[in-house]
């Protein structure tokens, strides 16, 4: 297998992704993260009476991180990268440009990247 050499060989379709581009789709997903909670709270309010809290600013991080986790876990799992990934044209892979294992992707959800994973993007 070859490894991944951006620079050396023009033969690759995929690039590293830079932090800009990272963060942008990370952006993204926040946001979409944000307005489901809203709309979720909205509907269903009953859903924020099922746990305590003893201020509101745990009871809001507390279920944006349980929200952001959770779609995290559902996009990277079955569709292999995240909407914000999608829209920036962006995917998870190896140096040599093979797709993840599941456990790979597991630790992904989780924002746990291994030396041997990063996000590329099609030039």
């Amino acid at each position: 297998m070859n490894e991944f050499k951006e620079f050396d060989n023009e033969n690759y379709k995929l690039k590293k992704s830079d932090s800009l581009r990272k963060n942008g789709a990370g952006l993204i997903d926040a946001i979409l993260v944000i307005i489901f909670q809203t709309a979720l709270f909205h509907y269903f309010p009953k859903i924020a009476n099922a746990i305590d809290f003893p201020n509101v600013q745990s009871f809001i991080l507390f279920y944006v991180l349980l929200i952001f986790i959770v779609y995290r876990l559902i996009t990277i799992l079955f569709l292999g990268k995240t909407l914000g990934m999608a829209v920036l044209n962006m995917k998870f892979a190896k140096p040599n440009q093979t797709e993840l294992s599941f456990k790979e992707k597991f630790l992904a959800v989780l924002m746990i990247y291994t030396n041997t994973v990063d996000c590329y993007h099609l030039e």
